[in-house]
């Protein structure tokens, strides 16, 4: 009776375990299936440096940038196994070196992402992918670091690459790659009067967030 009642319980514990893992397995699946996830990140941009362009002549000034920090939200829909396309915003504070005020990018982008998802164990997957923003800036310029107080639109792109931690309900972000924004507007340039510019920054930016699925 003993040894029955312990082969019972030992069928019942196996069985307990299998369904547990099933039920993980089938909650990855779920979410590395889902077509509509919205992820939402913070970021670091180092390195490199900016440049003003006189539109209006030969002038050129050159300088270089301190860490750069952020943050974005991006909703994105599989329209294929290897291809998701959706719509970001992000919001970026960058700061010249030597100047104690930050000037700031607001972006509202377009993106296409190329992925390619592996399956590490029945409760964890991995998503590799390549993303290229495209889209609208704005920038403001506070502390009049670059003549009056300047509020510039252009246009900004950049090459992230990345990889998602699939869990059993969200993802785990990472990505790193270029940054590019571009705008142009009207600086006071002393003498010289007004004239057309366009300020140009590049940096290596890194992101981590979370992703979720709806």
């Amino acid at each position: 009776m003993k040894r029955m009642i312990v082969l019972l319980s030992g069928a019942l514990a196996l069985v307990s375990l299998a369904s547990v893992s099933t039920a993980e397995a089938q909650s990855v699946e779920r979410f590395r299936s889902s077509d509509t996830r919205i992820t939402g990140f913070f970021g670091v941009n180092v390195c490199c440096e900016a440049h003003i362009v006189d539109l209006d002549g030969p002038d050129e000034i050159d300088f270089d940038l301190d860490p750069a920090i952020g943050f974005g939200l991006r909703v994105e829909r599989k329209v294929a196994d290897w291809l998701a396309i959706g719509g970001m915003f992000e919001f970026v504070a960058a700061k010249a070196d030597g100047v104690d005020d930050r000037f700031f990018f607001i972006d509202a982008d377009i993106f296409g992402k190329v992925l390619y998802e592996l399956q590490l164990s029945s409760s964890m997957g991995l998503e590799l992918y390549g993303l290229i923003p495209f889209g609208f800036t704005a920038g403001i310029d506070g502390d009049e670091t670059f003549g009056d107080e300047v509020r510039a639109f252009g246009l900004n792109t950049g090459l992230m690459a990345g990889a998602m931690l699939l869990l059993q309900h969200f993802g785990i972000v990472f990505e790193m790659g270029m940054r590019h924004h571009s705008v142009w507007d009207e600086a006071d340039f002393g003498v010289l009067g007004n004239r057309d510019v366009r300020l140009g920054v590049n940096q290596f930016a890194l992101n981590f967030g979370v992703s979720v699925t709806f």
